[in-house]
């Protein structure tokens, strides 16, 4: 056996057999150097919402946003129980919903998409709703009932790659979430998405008495980790522990992909260590404990979200240092790094699901005042 090369020669020895081999090969080209990724940078050109005026620009709880393809905006109001449509320009053009259990009306729409059908999908309390929409007007066209046990889960509407609606929630009895794939006659095929404890990734169970009565609450590290999720149309699908910059992605045939970077988060600045600290002494005191189960950490998580466009590109939105103005996101087709983009970071994109496009970002934004408004993003590619 040869004996080892010194490290402190290993590097020189590197370099004279590549000096060799470059003598070698000189008619040979040199390698192409990676393709430059595109950024893409997004400035708000539309908001809607009024802190007082007309009813319709007057919201209470925006709980989706989405676009159809004549770019008129939708909203969906969680707690007035209507679905509000507005011309590309903002104007209003009508309204559809109400409160009740009625076919056409609705009780909490939290999220919307839509379906390969053409109709507007629109997510309730314990059941999706399904609407065409006209010029002036929308039609009731069905309902399909919730299969999980999660009422008032606010969470994604998507069909997969045969067209099934997928109704993300929980089983009966379970603590985790699943995916039902509703096929035709409400055949439900389950898919499970992660193992309780992984969906439990930086939460702590914590047992106290009320009384006479024994409750658990959880809680959880300020800016610690989290499993994440995002879902998009055709039955792609995404999972991850925010901690680290390691992607699950599954595809529509069942086969799953890893994306991987060496990235870290952001450190915490002394304002976020305080709020942290903060929130543990409540907690402390909130629950008579006499000592957290977390502490403070010294990073935040890299990822802050997972979500799909109307492409089924996945975004990775990354954790920004405090105080940044803008967001981040590296945006991957089938599993290849398409470009990145970068947004205000006052737009809430609504993850539940978001939606997005190659040029457009929809979302919200609240002012000081708590005003909810719809918003838009134009995204506009940079040198």
């Amino acid at each position: 056996m040869k004996p080892a090369i010194p490290v402190a020669v290993a590097p020189l020895t590197v370099a004279l057999l590549a000096g060799v081999a470059a003598c070698a090969d000189e008619a040979d080209e040199a390698p192409a150097p990676p393709p430059e990724i595109p950024v893409f940078e997004g400035a708000i050109d539309l908001e809607i919402g009024e802190v007082e005026g007309e009813d319709p620009y007057l919201f209470t709880r925006i709980g989706s946003v989405v676009a159809d393809d004549r770019g008129r905006v939708i909203v969906a109001d969680y707690q007035t129980h209507e679905v509000r449509v507005f011309e590309a320009d903002g104007r209003f053009a009508f309204r559809l919903g109400g409160q009740g259990d009625g076919p056409g009306e609705l009780t909490n729409p939290c999220c919307m998409t839509f379906g390969p059908d053409g109709l507007l999908w629109v997510r309730e309390s314990a059941r999706y709703s399904a609407f065409r929409l006209g010029d002036d007007g929308a039609e009731y066209a069905r309902s399909l009932r919730s299969v999980n046990a999660s009422f008032n889960l606010v969470a994604p509407v998507t069909f997969d790659a045969e067209g099934r609606l997928v109704d993300l929630g929980m089983a009966a009895g379970e603590t985790r979430l699943t995916r039902f794939h509703l096929g035709p006659g409400m055949a439900v095929d389950t898919v499970p998405m992660a193992t309780a404890d992984e969906q439990a990734t930086g939460f702590s169970p914590v047992d106290i008495r009320i009384g006479d009565q024994a409750a658990t609450f959880f809680v959880y590290q300020p800016f610690g980790p989290l499993w994440i999720h995002g879902h998009g149309p055709g039955g792609w699908w995404a999972t991850a522990v925010n901690s680290a910059y390691a992607i699950a992605l599954h595809h529509p045939d069942g086969s799953t992909s890893r994306l991987e970077a060496p990235l870290q988060g952001p450190e915490l600045s002394p304002d976020e260590r305080r709020r942290a600290q903060a929130r543990i002494d409540q907690e402390k005191e909130r629950f008579d404990l006499r000592d957290h189960p977390f502490g403070v950490p010294d990073r935040k998580p890299v990822l802050a979200e997972l979500f799909f466009d109307r492409a089924g590109r996945l975004w990775v939105e990354k954790t920004g240092v405090d105080g940044d103005e803008m967001r981040e996101a590296d945006v991957y087709r089938e599993g290849t790094l398409e470009a990145r983009y970068r947004w205000p970071r006052r737009v809430e994109h609504l993850a539940y699901p978001a939606w997005a496009t190659e040029t457009e970002l929809y979302g919200t934004t609240r002012d000081s005042l708590d005003i909810w408004r719809a918003a838009r993003v134009r995204f506009t590619r940079i040198p």
